[in-house]
């Protein structure tokens, strides 16, 4: 090996480098963005706050409330039994307690919303460690803590027969399809800019949003396509429980990925290699993957995090894929239109910068 040559090579690297500044800058820059992320997600001391409602006509003995009022971790309220049903069902709270006589004793009934598997886990935890406080405390000064009462968990949603990728499925058919698709779609139209394809057909009498139109409408076929491959693959071959129509589950993917070949024509204006439009993959998903509340309930991020979950397009497609997979909404729920006229917002003002990138690029 000739040290002169391997020198010369990482010269002309460390050169090319130099010259190709926006690679530098996203090279440092998007690691320092994810980090970033991470330390506002899990740099804080924070805890996770679960709401859980205590049904006043079912109320369980009164030392149980107040442990459950001193758990830091628990937000409580109290209303009647049905009243506080119909806010599980709305996923507005994510416990109900209540009490049922069983066959010995009087039992502790805990329904749990169940549809994050996270928050479940850690509201169930809280729960316990309240129940476990509160007969370590006698009624009667002096005498023997009483036995803890027996605890009955029971899911609106999910359950012990639903494996963990039933209830993540949802999220993680998004963001595959979103990454990928955003992928193509922006090292495709790249390679058309570059190569001058584009350059010549604007040349023609073709407008420029009729270009982006039909080069959306070609990208979004195959798009689909593999929307219907990863949800026919999540059913068919993993068996991945789910409770609403498939038919909204492919519209909620079909306007999740429409977003994203819009998105990806207009980030490739940003690029001049194909390696800085894979170098933009972190700064686009990154971020909507800590935020749109696969790692954490977005009603449980920081208040500076927040502001910027609410514009991201998977935040809203996992919510409606959520709501429809492990929930059953159907497409008329006002969650599943909320989301569906957000994802299209989305993709209008996506295909809006598309059609201004090629302004900028080739007029």
């Amino acid at each position: 090996m000739n040290p002169r040559r391997v020198r010369a090579v990482a010269k002309r690297i460390a050169e090319q480098f130099r010259r190709d500044r926006r690679s530098l800058g996203l090279l440092i820059g998007a690691p320092i963005l994810v980090m970033s992320l991470v330390g506002a997600l899990w740099g804080s001391s924070t805890a996770q706050v679960s709401r859980i409602v205590v049904a006043t006509d079912r109320a369980p003995a009164p030392q149980l409330v107040a442990a459950l009022r001193r758990s830091p971790a628990l937000a409580v309220t109290e209303t009647t039994v049905d009243e506080a049903m119909r806010r599980l069902r709305d996923a507005t709270v994510d416990a109900v307690i209540s009490t049922r006589v069983g066959f010995v004793s009087t039992e502790i009934v805990v329904v749990m919303e169940g549809s994050d598997p996270f928050r479940s886990g850690t509201t169930l935890q809280s729960i316990q460690r309240a129940v476990l406080a509160a007969v370590s405390v006698p009624p009667i000064p002096g005498a023997p803590p009483a036995g803890p009462p027996p605890v009955v968990v029971e899911y609106l949603h999910g359950g012990p027969d639903h494996t963990l990728l039933d209830l993540l499925a949802p999220l993680l058919i998004g963001v595959f399809a979103f990454f990928f698709t955003f992928l193509l779609s922006a090292v495709s139209f790249l390679r058309e800019r570059t190569s001058g394809t584009l350059e010549r057909l604007m040349a023609t009498p073709l407008r420029r949003a009729e270009l982006v139109v039909g080069y959306l409408a070609g990208f979004s076929v195959f798009a689909l396509i593999q929307a219907v491959v990863i949800i026919a693959f999540t059913v068919l071959v993993l068996n991945v429980k789910y409770s609403g129509s498939l038919a909204t589950i492919f519209l909620i993917e079909a306007m999740l990925v429409i977003v994203s070949v819009s998105l990806g024509l207009f980030i490739s204006a940003f690029a001049r290699t194909e390696l800085q439009a894979v170098q933009f993959i972190p700064v686009v998903l990154v971020p909507q993957i800590f935020l749109s509340g696969l790692l954490v309930p977005v009603d449980q991020l920081p208040d500076v995090l927040r502001p910027f979950a609410a514009i991201m397009p998977l935040t809203y497609s996992n919510e409606a894929l959520r709501g429809v997979m492990v929930r059953g909404l159907e497409i008329g729920d006002p969650v599943i239109v909320r989301d569906l006229l957000v994802l299209a917002a989305f993709g209008v003002v996506t295909i809006a910068g598309a059609i201004a990138s090629i302004r900028r690029e080739v007029a």
